[in-house]
């Protein structure tokens, strides 16, 4: 079986043929850029990458010397104080690199002024050339997001049956973090929202700020992730809190039946255009068109938010490989909203639904 690192090694190989043998650079400082940095070397500190040709090299300071040499194997390790702009200017100039390409996604332009202005070459503007290589997952990766999705589904299991009313959105969502970390999650795969009544109409509800408890009656949304070996679930599922509301059963089947026709139509070579108006039409012509504002889907790895898109902005065409969430929703400011989100690996003929928890009804918990 091919090793670790020469899949790392493999995957800088493949950056610098993307890029037509120029050398690139990219730095993570306060989690700037984890992913790119992660992925080319295993490396989870912080630190600036410099790759040209075959060559490498990782810059650090003492923090992360040592963890660093465990991380990323034979690349080399160069411990110093200024790795994101003085001595990266100097390792450019060491190997008289005329041209260097950055991901300008990644990047600030203070970042970008201070490393120009320390030396005769120059820095090169790509979008984001590792999340273009990101996008189609090996089969180590999809191993790990199907844990990632498994490690969420049980531990959203074990939840829900401890719900109660009176009950607050952010205990709860305490509660839910602990029992995926319990489970073996490394982390969460991002902020975990927890929300009930109106509150599940905002698409990205901190529940930490809000802490309202439940009551009969309410919608409550959660929306939150596993991860292993940093790869992210991404899941969403909506329940009623004791009896549900016909509004509410109403709107449910309307966001299941967008989810289930769109998790049907992805494939191989089916762009996320296409995706998307599959789903899309279901909710507009049920009258909820002005309530369904966000894409269709997003894909999911190393960041909860990679390539492919499903959306009626996507530029990309679904391959084998890719995975990606399907979630449409539907929310009504003063009443609440439904989202109902599964993870889906794209097949030749279809995909594989990694996300298993039941959705085929508007569970009925807190009782």
């Amino acid at each position: 079986m091919t090793s670790d690192r020469t899949v790392y090694a493999n995957r800088r190989r493949a950056l610098i043929e993307s890029l037509a043998g120029k050398a690139f650079i990219a730095y993570n400082y306060e989690h700037s850029d984890r992913a790119t940095l992660r992925y080319l070397t295993g490396f989870t500190g912080e630190g600036t990458l410099l790759l040209s040709g075959d060559d490498g090299i990782l810059l650090t300071d003492s923090r992360y010397t040592e963890q660093a040499k465990r991380e990323v194997g034979e690349l080399r390790v160069h411990e110093c104080r200024d790795w994101m702009a003085k001595d990266a200017a100097a390792e450019i100039l060491a190997r008289g690199l005329e041209t260097v390409v950055f991901a300008a996604r990644r990047a600030t332009y203070s970042w970008f002024d201070a490393l120009r202005k320390l030396g005769q070459f120059t820095l090169v503007d790509v979008a984001d050339p590792t999340n273009d290589l990101r996008a189609v997952k090996t089969e180590g990766e999809i191993e790990s997001l199907r844990k990632a999705a498994t490690l969420a589904d049980s531990a959203f299991g074990d939840l829900l049956p401890e719900i109660r009313v009176g009950m607050n959105e952010a205990d709860i969502a305490l509660r839910l973090e602990w029992l995926m970390r319990t489970a073996g999650s490394d982390g969460v795969g991002f902020e975990t929202n927890v929300s009930c009544a109106d509150n599940t109409a905002l698409n990205h509800y901190n529940p930490a700020l809000g802490r309202r408890s439940l009551r009969c009656g309410d919608l409550l949304l959660f929306d939150f992730g596993a991860c292993v070996d940093g790869y992210r679930s991404d899941i969403t599922r909506t329940v009623a809190v004791g009896s549900a509301t016909k509004q509410a059963r109403e709107i449910y089947e309307i966001v299941l039946r967008a989810n289930m026709e769109a998790i049907s139509a992805v494939r191989a070579g089916v762009t996320g255009v296409a995706v998307d108006a599959v789903a899309r039409p279901v909710i507009t012509d049920a009258g909820h068109g002005d309530r369904f504002g966000h894409g269709l889907g997003h894909g999911i790895g190393l960041e909860v938010h990679e390539r492919p898109s499903l959306s009626t902005l996507s530029k990309d065409t679904l391959a084998v490989g890719m995975v990606t969430t399907v979630e449409p929703g539907i929310y009504i400011p003063g009443f609440g909203g439904v989202r109902i989100e599964d993870d889906v690996v794209v097949t030749e003929t279809g995909c594989e639904v990694i996300t298993a928890f039941p959705k085929d009804r508007l569970m009925e918990v807190g009782t």
